[in-house]
């Protein structure tokens, strides 16, 4: 029967029970539940330890590398007291890895019975969903279960409506549908752990607090990598650039940095820029006609001239190494004749530098292929002066090979290797030995004898190694 207490309404009362039946239990439950939801907790945190515990190699007889290092402070933060201890029994005892899986395991069920049945003993306490959700998703990651992940999504949907305050509950439940391939809504509720946390940062017992800019880094920068595989640019680069602003450390700035330079590749097409690094990583294989087939289909996708002639130029370099060796040199050529340069003829964007070094360095050898295989002097000496008319870092060695070609054109071959020794800093020491050489025997044949003995004397003087 319903009570109603003294100086009550009855409808008050009856309104008030009805509430009552829709938002707790009585407290005998209510007790009971917490001490379920105490064991459970106690050993999802001890799961949790352990689990973590597991992701780290045993640890080796030298010094700990910065990444264990690393790998040991974020253990410390999951576990305190228990993962130390479990810690040291690593390093003290032989336990090995699959007796540390089982005793997860044991842990995460027993945690689990026990949170679930705090659950149906109190559905609205919020505790027992938050850590339900928590084994849930830890059990997901120890099975690689995405039914699991889904279970830890719908009580941690719930929970955002009872504790629509609590960042770190949307945080979770993005976490989770990143699990599950569901980048819109992880994006969305990162936004949403983002938004509460800067709107109820403050509202803290004791006095306000200040923002935690890391935090809201970490939240802007997820929702950032939500949106790329997304392949929603725009939004991508919103979040990156706010999160500039909250970027902890000079290191997290060039990651935004990066990525920033990633998407922008081909005018921010991200799924270009994915099929680059997927093209990248075929030939980094070894699989270099599957590169080259990848590369020819990517090009005509692209719109952005920086995208375009850096495809080029991988594609000439897959060419050179499948032995295309004048395909390569022909397209290389294409890309650096259209590249501006300034009054030394270097590329005016830096970046390119690379395609001049590949040209110059594709014409000398090829070069040297006609010279020495085909006995052909004067095609090699076509790629040598080719080689020798672009800036590029072995413009010296291409001078070099003309002069050593020529030298019964005394003027010819003594201005080249007179080129080449202009660029002494280049060339390496047998090189330069070489240059000295054949200018002393240049000038000796040419009847300056004064000259010659200059360069006998500077021969002399270099370094036996």
């Amino acid at each position: 029967p319903m009570v109603i207490p003294a100086g009550v309404d009855s409808s008050t009362a009856a309104y008030a029970d009805s509430l009552a039946d829709a938002s707790f239990v009585d407290i005998a439950q209510q007790e009971a539940a917490a001490a379920l939801q105490a064991e459970g907790r106690a050993q999802v945190e001890r799961a949790d330890s352990i689990w973590a515990a597991l992701t780290v190699a045993p640890p080796p007889a030298g010094p700990v590398s910065s990444d264990d290092s690393a790998r040991a402070q974020a253990a410390v933060t999951q576990g305190g007291e228990t993962l130390l201890a479990l810690d040291s029994l690593l390093r003290e005892s032989d336990v090995d890895g699959e007796v540390l899986a089982q005793r997860t395991a044991q842990l995460l069920d027993r945690a689990q019975a026990a949170l679930e049945r705090a659950y149906e003993l109190n559905p609205f306490d919020p505790r027992s969903k938050l850590w339900l959700s928590r084994v849930y998703e830890l059990q997901a990651r120890r099975l690689g279960q995405a039914a699991a992940h889904q279970r830890a999504i719908d009580e941690l949907e719930k929970l955002t409506r009872l504790t629509p305050d609590q960042h770190t509950v949307f945080a979770l439940l993005a976490n989770n549908y990143f699990f599950v391939g569901d980048w819109t809504r992880a994006a969305e509720n990162y936004e949403r752990a983002e938004v509460v946390y800067q709107r109820t940062f403050d509202l803290v017992p004791g006095g306000s607090v200040p923002l935690d800019s890391a935090l809201l880094y970490s939240y802007v920068r997820a929702q950032a990598d939500m949106h790329i595989r997304r392949l929603d640019a725009e939004r991508a680069r919103t979040a990156f650039r706010q999160g500039l602003r909250y970027a902890p450390t000079a290191a997290d700035t060039t990651y935004i940095e990066g990525e920033l330079a990633w998407m922008a590749w081909d005018d921010f097409d991200i799924a270009s820029s994915f099929a680059r690094d997927s093209i990248i990583a075929v030939e980094q294989t070894g699989d270099l006609a599957a590169a080259r087939a990848g590369y020819l289909g990517l090009l005509p996708r692209l719109s952005a001239t920086g995208a375009i002639d850096e495809t080029e130029w991988r594609l000439a370099v897959v060419d050179y190494n499948l032995g295309n060796t004048e395909a390569a040199a022909e397209r290389l050529w294409g890309l650096v004749r259209r590249t501006p340069v300034d009054s030394a003829g270097a590329p005016l964007d830096p970046d390119y530098q690379r395609y001049f070094d590949d040209y110059g360095t594709v014409c000398l050898n090829i070069g040297r292929d006609f010279l020495h295989e085909h006995r052909d002097n004067r095609m090699a000496l076509k790629y040598f002066e080719q080689a020798s008319r672009v800036t590029w870092s072995g413009r010296a060695v291409a001078y070099l090979e003309i002069a050593t070609l020529v030298q019964a054109n005394l003027p010819l071959a003594i201005d080249n290797a007179s080129r080449a020794l202009q660029r002494e800093a280049d060339l390496s020491l047998d090189e330069r030995r070489t240059v000295y050489q054949l200018l002393m025997s240049l000038h000796r044949r040419a009847g300056d004898f004064d000259a010659a003995r200059r360069f006998r004397d500077a021969l002399r003087d270099l370094p036996d190694k």
